[in-house]
């Protein structure tokens, strides 16, 4: 055991006994290790840690927001979307608005009602499918359209058009209100 001890004590340490990649490290190298790291780091942060950023402030403005409105208190007293009472109202709205556009309504249909999926005694929205068979000019039923889906106060949306030669169709979903 005293043989090997004196063994140890005499080598000295050669190039061959460390490894390749201890003998190249130099301080300048080290240098250029360490700046790759931190580059890394910061492309890291940049494309994971800055949207979440992005998402919490605008969840803070929200949060003002909502926080105002709390303070203020509503002031409205009318509902937002109609009842089901006012659909034939809100079906002559629209027969309307393509008629304000020189669009000529030939029928309107009734497709189907949405189907409220829970009973209660709440209140619940729900929608009316409605097919419009239309004669007049492509320009005048676009309008029409944007004109209906931009109006206040009723919610109206094309679900599906097609445009013929003599005008087209329309399938209009609006919603309404049903419930206490």
């Amino acid at each position: 055991m005293a043989f090997f001890l004196s063994e140890i004590k005499d080598k000295t340490i050669t190039e061959s006994s460390v490894p390749f990649l201890w003998r190249r490290l130099s301080p300048r190298s080290l240098r250029g290790v360490i700046i790759g790291v931190l580059a890394c780091n910061i492309m890291v942060f940049l494309m994971l840690c800055q949207p979440a950023y992005l998402r919490l402030s605008s969840l803070q403005e929200d949060k003002i927001h909502w926080e105002e409105v709390l303070r203020r208190g509503v002031s409205y007293t009318s509902p937002i979307i109609p009842t089901m009472d006012q659909l034939p109202d809100m079906i002559e709205q629209c027969r309307n608005a393509f008629v304000n556009q020189g669009v000529n309504v030939v029928s309107v249909n009734v497709e189907r009602f949405g189907e409220r999926r829970e009973a209660g005694k709440g209140a619940s929205i729900d929608y009316a499918l409605v097919r419009l068979r239309l004669l007049g000019q492509w320009q005048g039923i676009v309008t029409s359209l944007k004109e209906l889906e931009e109006m206040q106060g009723v919610g109206i949306h094309a679900q599906e058009v097609v445009l013929a030669e003599p005008g087209g169709e329309a399938l209009l979903q609006i919603y309404f209100c049903t419930g206490e």
